[in-house]
This record gives structure tokens, sequence and C-alpha cells, in this order.
């Protein structure tokens, strides 16, 4: 009994050691997409500046794929030692339980949120020779014209479609969804009038028009986007309580010590402070949102229910 009185107490002792010391080693950023896009790019600066904060080398893996399911499935199984992180998105994390029927791992048991640091809002756009300006005139055209109007998104089971979607389903409107494979394929049909509406990312969406290609009716997050601050939110448009931004966070394995979830939690924080970080997310249409763990959990379980019930309610399926 006192021998185990002993261990007890030295582990005690040293768990804040352990965690000042962490990371005492190269620490790999498993990012769900290939590389070159947004999320991509968000990643590798939260990777750099862990690094600086670190004093160690945070190794970037990108593992594309099956809407983020890839890389989110291997963090969720790799070894709970603080390591193997994830840079997560909504995609793999809150609507892929809902539209993969044979999904490898339960976000909710098997992934530990231990902060978010940034939200970008997509982009409500539509073709220039659709004869809408606001967001209350696409509806009032759409509803008036039943499944004669499509939108576009950058893949099924995306949150660009389930934006999308939740949008069609909150508007009563009833249209024909086109799906491609990614934003670069999507947006020329967009300009050329082959589809009609898009929610988007805004990195991609805002520089067509900025040069007058298409036209932006709203952003989707709940607030006017800062350097936006002209552009009306689609919830301010006519459907209150619509929201459907990209977050950005970092995960770790289920069961990682507590010490080291909480000392990685700290230096997410931390992190923000950096000027350079903050100017090189605004450039990709990311503002730095910081939520705790206990707050980021609660935006997780949050929006695994609502957009189950757009999946639900659209019957949004991929396997």
């Amino acid at each position: 009994m006192k021998v185990l009185t002993r261990l007890v107490a030295i582990a005690l002792v040293t768990m804040p050691v352990l965690s000042n010391a962490y990371p005492t080693k190269p620490v790999r950023l498993v990012i769900p997409f290939p590389p070159g896009g947004a999320s991509d790019y968000v990643g590798r600066m939260a990777g750099q500046a862990l690094s600086e904060l670190w004093k160690q080398n945070v190794v970037i893996d990108n593992r594309g794929g099956a809407g983020a399911t890839i890389g989110t499935g291997l963090v969720a199984k790799s070894t709970a030692d603080g390591y193997t992180l994830l840079m997560g998105v909504n995609a793999g994390v809150v609507i892929a339980p809902s539209i993969y029927s044979n999904l490898s791992y339960d976000p909710r048991k098997d992934l530990a949120a231990l902060a978010s640091f940034a939200l970008s809002p997509q982009l409500l756009v539509v073709t220039n020779g659709l004869p809408v300006k606001t967001v209350q005139e696409l509806v009032a055209l759409a509803r008036s014209k039943p499944e004669q109007l499509s939108f576009a998104s950058s893949g099924s089971g995306a949150l660009p479609h389930l934006g999308a979607a939740m949008f069609n389903m909150m508007a009563g409107i009833k249209a024909v969804h086109v799906p491609y494979k990614g934003s670069g394929p999507a947006l020329p049909d967009l300009i050329a009038g082959r589809t009609h509406y898009m929610i988007d990312i805004i990195v991609s969406a805002l520089p067509l028009v900025q040069s007058g290609k298409l036209r932006m009716l709203a952003v989707t997050t709940t607030k006017r986007y800062p350097t936006l601050p002209e552009v009306p939110t689609v919830a301010e448009s006519g459907l209150p309580g619509y929201e459907a931004a990209q977050w950005y966070g970092i995960f770790a394995p289920a069961g990682v010590p507590t010490a080291v979830a909480k000392k990685i939690e700290t230096d997410v924080a931390k992190m923000l402070d950096s000027k350079p970080l903050r100017a090189n997310l605004s450039e990709r249409g990311a503002e730095m949102v910081y939520g705790n763990s206990a707050q980021f959990t609660a935006v997780i379980r949050q929006d695994i229910e609502k957009w189950a019930k757009v999946v639900k309610a659209t019957g949004v399926k991929v396997d």
C-alpha cells in the first residue's frame, strides 16, 4: 500500500513537469486535405506558429480524401500521446457522422477537441445573369420557379453543399443540386450561367466577386464579416438562425493525457497573439476566433445535431 501511495504521489508531482516539457520531440499535424487549398494553408500557418512556440518541429502530414474523413479517422485511431494532432474542420468532424454510414470513427468518442482558433465564412453568390441582388429576391425567384433553378457545390456532402441545402430548406426552396469535384470546376460553370447560385468558401468566391464575374448576396456567419462590413448575413436577410461557417480547430485522439491536452489548449490561445499569423490567415479569408476545449466541444455537439437534421431533411448520403 505504501508503495502504491508513493507511486501516485510521484505521478502527481511529475505530471506538471511532463506537461511543461511537452513537446520533447517533433509533433505530427495531420491536415485532412491535399496540399494547396485554403484549409491546407490555414493548417500550415497554425503548425508554423506552434512550432515557433514549442521550439520543436511540427511536421505537416496531408491526408486528403473522402470529405476529410481519411485524415480525421487516422488521428482518431492514433496513439493518444499528444504527438499526433489533427487540424480539423466541419466536414470530417460534424458532417461526416450523418452522411457516411460506414464511418470508421465516432468523433464524439474517438477525438478530443482541444481548441478552435479560426472561423471562415462562406459566401452566397449568384451568376450575373440571374436578376436578383438580395437574398430575398433570390428566395422569391426560386419559389416562383420550383426546381427550375440549380445550385452548384464543391462536392456532395461537403460544407458548401450542406450549407446550401440548409439555405433551401429554411427558405422553402426546391432547386436542383449540381455537385462538382471541388470549387475549381464549379465556379466557371456558375460564371457561365450553367448553374444559378452557390455557397462557397470566401477564399475561392471573393476574388470572382471583386473582378465582377459573380454577384455576392450574403455571408454565412452569424455576424457580418469584419472585412466585408457592407455585406449582410443570410440570417439577417430573412432566415434567422442560419449559420454555415467553416471553423478550424486542433484535435487529439481521445485519451490524450489531461496535462498535455491543457498545455496544447493554452498554447493555441498563445499562438493567436502572433500578428503575422493573423495577417496571413486574413489573406485566406479566416478570422482568428479562439474557443477553449469546453467551448469547442459544445459547438461540435450542437453542430453534429444541426447537420444531422439537415441531412435527414435533404436525404444526403455519401458512401
